[in-house]
């Protein structure tokens, strides 16, 4: 296995209460490669995200998990990248989408996995709605070539109209 999901810390970062309407608007429902996921956090309160999982086509494990949603008071939705454990999250992690530069940014790892994330601006954000594709792109410790990874958008801006409602 590759990695686990820990999607507590996600909604802890996503910590967005929402009502039970919206929350039932949004889980399970599909936005093009996105699925939109509610948990409901120890205090009760929902909390609902979009989500795209990156898997190896030879045993369904996952790469790469993807999460944005907005965060408690966000103007902008926060990307969060589940990554595998061997990367080098000290070198960072880049995203680009389409042919717009690249922004890099970093993350964290543990026994499991790595994490890495951060609040769109309205540039990237805009990006993300508009655009086709991006790419995440790391490096492994002790490896040379950068790993890439895609990131469909189909179905980001209605995804993130769903969770603003």
């Amino acid at each position: 296995m590759l990695f686990k999901l820990n999607p507590l810390v996600l909604l802890t970062v996503l910590a967005l209460p929402l009502g039970q309407a919206q929350a039932a608007n949004v889980q399970g429902q599909k936005y093009g490669d996105w699925g939109g996921q509610c948990e409901t956090l120890q205090n009760q309160e929902q909390v609902c995200y979009l989500q795209q999982v990156l898997s190896e086509k030879s045993n369904s494990q996952p790469v790469m998990i993807t999460v944005l949603g907005y965060g408690k008071g966000k103007q902008f939705p926060t990307a969060i990248f589940e990554l595998p454990k061997e990367v080098d999250i000290n070198q960072g992690v880049q995203l680009k989408v389409d042919r717009y530069n690249a922004v890099g940014f970093k993350g964290k790892c543990s026994q499991t996995g790595c994490r890495a994330g951060f609040t769109l601006d309205n540039p990237l954000t805009q990006q993300f709605s508009k655009g086709k594709q991006a790419l995440i792109a790391f490096k492994k410790r002790g490896q040379q070539d950068p790993v890439i990874l895609p990131i469909s958008l189909k179905g980001v801006a209605q995804g993130l109209q769903a969770l603003r409602r």
